[in-house]
């Protein structure tokens, strides 16, 4: 494979750079931190993704999108291919609408995962596709970072790891770590299946203890079941008894029923005999009281009057409300009359005046108080303002004797502009203003004159006002009085009018008082009345006990009758049940002795039912210890074959895998050791030292005969065995790489810590390489002189440039 250009946007540090990569030796060269180590990221980025690295660490800090697009060849082939990264909410990821891949001028737009997979192909390297991992054969063959080497090299494990994946032999490996965890898989399942077989002899013994548990519980059955037979035999002649005796029994309750019933008859009949003779006693006390009755009510005589008690009632509503509304009226004309002549002495004469005059007068008195009043108020305002005046003229006088006072202390020095003035013209001045402050005291007079005078006109106003409302407050008395008599009067001629209209019953027919008379006339007509009817019911009352006695004589002889039959009967029914004697206790004894009877038939027929459940669960047992007995024989079997298979991949499996691997390693550490002890005499030349490869592929310094552990050589010699290591693993992977004829090197800061000694043997070790294309990064300048192209990496404001110096 060999580089031909390279397009990088926005990634890292980089805006816009365009690269063009010579043939020949070519250093990128730049302070650290210029974005030397950017590009080869960027290489790599294009040609497998992102592998191990973050999207987010590529794409620079700012942009939205970033993208490289790398142009190579590999067997005399051209290809481009581009990778965009782009920035979402979610985060930065490959964006896979832009990526693609151009053979021969066309293009062909592929997913990420796709265009590593393509690349691969192209470059031929024997590798899976996986986009989340790096290209171990690019690592390893072209470029592997100085710093990730010097961690190999300290790292036992990794170096071996790193040794099996340039080589393709880490399947051994895998193979080795997928048995041993198959392995121990197998001896966890192993144990889980022991653990399962293990309780078989336990199952055994409890099916030999069911079963002699069964043969017990049979013979327990066997034995109740003969005991519950007799018992049920008994309790058939027991119960054959006892409905004999409740037979005889319910025959002797039917005869105390019967004899009861006829005990409640008689004694039924008796009492209503004896209540006959009762209400005999009880008739014939109230026939005497009715008799005596009769002759009282006979002695009653009829008024003399054909009017009916209703027609009585009205005549005497009539005459009372006659008589209330006399009453009414008398006594409203006498209250009037007190009243009007109260108001006569309150009016006196007046109380005959016209209403109409006086509201005349009133309205006009009403008018003439406004006008007053209003003139009083424009007094007021006038007696205001002249105040005003009085103390604005008072101010201004105040003002001129303050500046005729302020002249005479400031003597002959003018008060205006304090310069000297002289005595006739500040004499001037004092008389001028003197003048003015007489002029203010006369008109100050005159208002005060007037003032007095408004005050005087003001007192004289009110006192007329004053008058004014006192007549009045007269006249608004007076005119309710009169109105008041008025009323009264026009209301006592109708009250007398009315008393006039009543017209007095007559004397001849009702006496002098005809209410009275009226209400005594209608008591009698009552009393009459209802002499008339108790008469009546005393005749209709007589009938009815007549017929009520005919009726009980009656039903006396018939009850005498049955309480004589039924005590006959009664003798009858006592001789037949003493006959029976004591017949309830014989039938609770019998209950008895059936109750005990089936209580141990209850308490047999359980212990039946007990043991038969018992039986059945110890067949239930045995069946489910049979079947487990069962599975845990399958389980054994499982076990021996899981033993077996632990045993083939313990004892052969992962010795062999292991003892393959060994043997492959050791053909590698041949050639190995030889590559890189080459490499590392043309580095180092110290005849005292000397450097080796061992079984385990870790770099040993030997000087003088001792071995030396890397930790404390210095920093250019570790420099140098990292280099060496490297430069070995790119000798050898390029021998087994077929795409790897075309020679691309990538070495990033490979002089690291080299001396100015050291830093000479670049050039021999560069001869030597005899590859192609070789791309250097490294900040040591004294490299200049050994390569043909020398491109120049800078950094202003936080943006990486390329220049290519030749």
């Amino acid at each position: 494979m060999i580089l031909n250009s390279i397009i990088i946007d926005n990634i890292r540090s980089y805006e816009h750079e365009e690269v063009e990569f010579p043939r020949g030796i070519s250093l990128f060269e730049g302070d650290i931190g210029s974005g030397k180590s950017t590009v080869l990221m960027a290489i790599e980025f294009a040609l497998f993704g992102l592998g191990s690295q973050k999207a987010e660490s590529l794409l620079a800090k700012k942009s939205e999108n970033g993208s490289v697009i790398l142009d190579f060849s590999v067997d005399g082939e051209k290809y481009e291919i581009k990778r965009t990264l782009l920035r979402k909410k979610s985060g930065v990821n490959q964006d896979p609408k832009n990526s693609w891949i151009k053979i021969d001028g066309e293009k062909e737009p592929l997913s990420p995962s796709e265009l590593k997979q393509r690349v691969l192909q192209i470059l031929k390297f024997n590798e899976p596709a996986d986009p989340k991992a790096e290209s171990k054969i690019f690592r390893y063959a072209i470029f592997t970072p100085q710093e990730a080497m010097k961690e190999v090299l300290f790292d036992s494990a990794k170096r071996l790891e790193t040794i099996r994946k340039a080589f393709g032999i880490e399947d051994y490996s895998i193979a080795h770590s997928n048995a041993r965890e198959v392995l121990t898989e197998i001896k966890a399942k192993a144990r889980v299946f022991q653990e399962r077989f293990s309780n078989i002899s336990e199952l055994e013994s409890e099916i030999t203890e069911s079963n002699k548990g069964i043969t017990e519980t049979e013979k327990v059955i066997s034995k109740t079941k003969e005991q519950l037979s007799s018992l049920e035999n008994n309790e058939v002649q027991k119960t054959n008894e006892l409905k004999e005796l409740q037979a005889k029994n319910n025959e002797k309750i039917k005869l105390e029923s019967k004899k009861e019933n006829i005990t409640d008859k008689i004694e039924s009949a008796k009492q209503n005999v004896e209540k006959i003779e009762q209400e005999f006693a009880e008739i014939e006390s109230e026939l005497k009281e009715n008799n005596e009755r009769f002759e009282k009510l006979m002695s009653v005589e009829k008024p003399q009057t054909e009017k009916s008690i209703p027609d009585i009632i009205s005549e005497i509503k009539k005459l009372q409300e006659i008589n209330d509304k006399k009453i009414r009226l008398e006594t409203e004309k006498e209250t009037i009359t007190d009243d009007l002549v109260e108001l006569k002495e309150s009016l006196g004469e007046k109380v005959n005046s016209d209403k109409s005059v006086l509201e005349k007068s009133l309205q006009d008195l009403e008018e003439e108080k406004k006008g007053l009043e209003k003139f009083s108020d424009e007094i007021k305002q006038q007696q205001d303002k002249i105040k005003e005046e009085q103390i604005q003229k008072n101010t201004q006088k105040k003002s001129l004797e303050q500046d005729i006072l302020e002249f005479s202390k400031l003597g002959n020095a003018c008060p205006t502009c304090k310069q000297e003035i002289t005595k006739e013209h500040h004499h001037a001045l004092v008389d001028e203003k003197q003048k003015l402050v007489n002029s203010l005291e006369k008109e100050i007079k005159t208002v005060t004159d007037s003032f007095f005078e408004s005050s005087s006109k003001s007192k004289e106003i009110e006192s007329k006002i004053d008058s004014y409302e006192e007549e009045i407050s007269k006249i608004e008395k007076i005119i309710p009085g009169i109105e008041e008599f008025i009323e009264k009067s026009s209301k006592l001629k109708e009250i007398e009018a009315d008393l006039q209209e009543i017209t007095p019953p007559d004397t001849k027919e009702y006496g002098e008082n005809p209410i009275e008379f009226l209400s005594e006339l209608k008591d009698r007509v009552s009393e009459y009345r209802n002499a008339q009817e108790q008469l009546q019911q005393i005749a209709q009352r007589r009938q009815k006990i007549q017929e009520k006695i005919e009726s009980d004589q009656s039903s006396a002889n018939t009850l005498l009758s049955g309480i004589k039959e039924n005590e006959s009967k009664l003798k009858e029914i006592e001789k037949q049940l003493a006959k029976f004697g004591r017949l309830e206790e014989k039938v609770q004894s019998k209950e008895d002795e059936l109750g005990e009877i089936r209580k141990k038939i209850a308490q047999a027929s359980g212990i039946i039912a007990a043991s038969q459940e018992k039986l059945n669960n110890e067949q239930v047992k045995i069946s489910q210890n049979e079947q487990k007995i069962s599975e845990s024989k399958q389980w054994e079997e499982k076990y021996k074959k899981f033993t077996q298979f632990q045993e083939w991949l313990e004892s052969f499996f992962i010795p062999t895998i292991s003892q393959i691997e060994k043997q492959v390693l050791l053909s590698i550490l041949q050639n190995f050791n030889e590559t890189y002890t080459r490499w590392y005499s043309i580095l180092i030349e110290d005849p005292t030292k000397e450097s080796r490869i061992d079984e385990n592929f870790t770099p040993i310094v030997n000087q003088d005969g001792y071995d030396q552990e890397i930790g404390f050589l210095s920093g250019g010699e570790k420099t140098s065995i990292a280099l060496a290591y490297r430069l070995t693993l790119n000798s050898l992977m390029r021998k087994e790489t077929e795409s790897m004829k075309s020679n691309l090197l990538i070495l990033d800061e490979p002089t690291d810590g080299f001396s100015k000694n050291q830093l000479g043997k670049i050039r021999e070790l560069l001869d030597e390489l005899k590859s192609e294309q070789i791309v250097l990064v490294s900040h040591e300048k004294e490299l200049e002189t050994y390569v043909d192209n020398i491109f120049q990496i800078s950094k202003e404001n936080g943006l990486s440039k390329i220049l290519r110096i030749n």
